[in-house]
């Protein structure tokens, strides 16, 4: 016998080397004693799904068996013991009531198998690695005796219309994503429609829109991404399975996938990391009139990038001042701002650079000078409130 908590990161090896630990587990929901359907390795960041004999978890050690094991693709049929199961309170069917889940239990007979739970102190004491110490017996429900799949979680009950999700705020919804299980949590994001719900994921913690993108149907996955604002999409990339990440630049369309590919390459502590790679630029030989009526369809961003007759930025002006301006002057004649980043340039210069100058927004370029995005004030003050939350401000 062996419990979740024993196999959850752990270290797995490859020809002697450490490849990666065991981040979860999976199992098909049809079967009275499931056995693994898939394992979660994570390994530089990224989350890899195998299939179970693809580790020998027979030796002290687990150990892969091929570098060359096929990654297999998320399915919905599957349930995963760590993300799905382990902390929630489930229904005891037999006792009709509800208890939570400490530990998974598993039997090891050829192949691992699920076949009950651990709902006493046994399995938070394990867990803690203080067995040595405590001596508590486990107190095992099988598993043909629990209901895993009510639409509860902690103390929440899922009980929201789609009318009431939607007139929900994004960050409200966010919160109520962060506290379900999977299957709940795909269950809510479904029941938004598309825009709603990638704002909704955007507010998530990264564990949060992680484990959505990862575990969207492909329809679904495809009508909240392209609905997504590219920054906040391209630092998720680097964390979520690579099969995942290239169904999602399919979706989103050869022109938007390169700009993420392009803010992939940087750090999210940088300017290029921080940067939204959507911005209108003008030539500076047009005057104020004709941006103005260029403008006329689309969305007013907060400011307009002026380039020169070879693409180069020369400066910007806010949009808001165009308005004022004689409608017949010259764009580069009336740029108010000529700084500018480079996309390597790190967190503590930007800040200082927004402080200094007191800019709403600053426009990064290549090597050439050509401009390549803008870091908004709001990119700002968010990583300034996440670097806080995360006890590590610069």
């Amino acid at each position: 016998m062996v419990y979740l908590s024993q196999l959850l990161n752990k270290d797995i090896y490859y020809r002697g080397q450490k490849y990666g630990s065991i981040s979860d587990m999976a199992v098909s929901t049809n079967y009275p004693t499931p056995s693994l359907s898939k394992v979660v390795i994570r390994r530089h960041g990224q989350k890899f799904t195998v299939t179970p004999s693809a580790v020998d978890f027979h030796r002290d050690k687990p150990v892969l068996i091929s570098e060359n094991t096929p990654f297999l693709p998320y399915d919905e049929k599957d349930f995963y013991l760590n993300e799905d199961l382990l902390d929630k309170q489930v229904i005891d069917v037999n006792g009709k009531r509800l208890v939570r889940v400490n530990d998974i239990l598993m039997e090891s007979n050829g192949e691992l198998k699920v076949v009950g739970i651990d709902i006493g102190a046994s399995g938070i004491i394990r867990r803690l690695g203080l067995r040595k110490i405590f001596r508590v017996a486990s107190k095992i429900l099988p598993w043909q005796m629990i209901e895993a799949f009510d639409y509860q979680t902690g103390d929440i009950t899922l009980n929201i219309s789609q009318n009431k999700l939607n007139s929900m705020d994004p960050s409200e919804v966010a919160d109520i994503l962060e506290k379900l299980g999977v299957k709940e949590r795909l269950g809510v994001v479904e029941g938004l429609d598309a825009g709603r719900a990638a704002r909704a994921i955007e507010e998530a913690n990264t564990r949060t829109q992680e484990a959505i993108l990862e575990q969207l149907p492909p329809g679904s996955l495809k009508s909240i991404v392209i609905k997504m604002h590219l920054a906040p999409l391209a630092d998720l990339l680097h964390i979520i399975n690579p099969l995942r990440i290239k169904e999602i630049l399919s979706f989103i369309g050869r022109e938007r996938a390169q700009k993420v590919e392009n803010l992939i390459q940087f750090a999210n502590d940088t300017a290029g990391g921080l940067m939204n790679p959507n911005f209108v630029s003008f030539d500076g030989g047009i005057t104020a009139k004709e941006a103005r009526v260029s403008l006329q369809d689309q969305k007013k961003p907060e400011v307009l990038l002026v380039t020169n007759g070879n693409q180069k930025l020369a400066g910007f002006v806010y949009t808001k001042d165009l308005l004022d301006c004689d409608p017949l002057a010259l764009l580069k004649d009336i740029i108010i701002e000529r700084k500018f980043v480079y996309p390597q340039v790190g967190f503590r210069e930007l800040i200082k650079m927004f402080s200094q100058y007191k800019l709403r927004a600053l426009p990064v370029v290549d090597s050439d000078k050509k401009p390549i995005g803008v870091v908004k004030i709001d990119s700002i003050l968010d990583k300034i409130e996440e670097s806080n939350q995360g006890n590590d401000f610069i």
